[in-house]
């Protein structure tokens, strides 16, 4: 009875560490980004989504200040973060104070869900999500509703904007 008390403890310490490192990981794994003030400038003025841009606090000067107001203008979340922060996110360490956050999925749009559901000689299986903050959950959701043979998944374009729904 001893050993199978000290096999659960040892693999609940495990479970715990392990779940720590993941997170850790997590928060510093930033793989769909954009970086640099002239490459944010053109990302802006196509039509790709962003998630987020990430500002060094501080002094606000030149392409920085129109990066802001394109944002601003298109409903983009801003946070404005210390470099030593960007430092750690930035791929290229030359990110020139600015980091864009991009979705890793070219979204699609809801009638092209639709188009290639009713193609298929079954009812249509749609998934709409909302208010799904955590991108781990999120993970979990689309390879379980893939499994099951979800036609598409939708979600709001931003988190701030849950009103306008995309498709995955």
């Amino acid at each position: 009875m001893k050993d199978n008390r000290n096999y659960k403890k040892e693999k609940s310490q495990y479970a715990k560490k392990f779940n720590k490192e993941n997170i850790e990981d997590s928060k510093n794994n930033f793989n769909d980004q954009v970086e640099g003030r002239n490459s944010i400038l053109e990302l802006l003025e196509s039509e790709k989504d962003i998630n987020k841009i990430y500002i060094s606090k501080g002094e606000k000067q030149g392409s920085i200040k129109k990066i802001i107001a394109k944002a601003k203008e298109k409903g983009i979340v801003i946070s404005e973060i210390e470099k030593s922060r960007l430092d750690q996110m930035s791929q290229t360490k030359n990110h020139q104070g600015v980091i864009a956050v991009v979705p890793p999925y070219e979204y699609c749009d809801i009638e092209d869900i639709l188009d290639v559901a009713n193609k298929k000689n079954e009812p249509n299986f749609i998934l709409i999500l909302d208010g799904i903050e955590d991108p781990h959950n999120l993970g979990a959701i689309i390879r379980t509703a893939e499994t099951a043979g979800v036609d598409g998944i939708i979600i709001p374009k931003r988190r701030a904007c849950r009103s306008k729904f995309y498709g995955i």
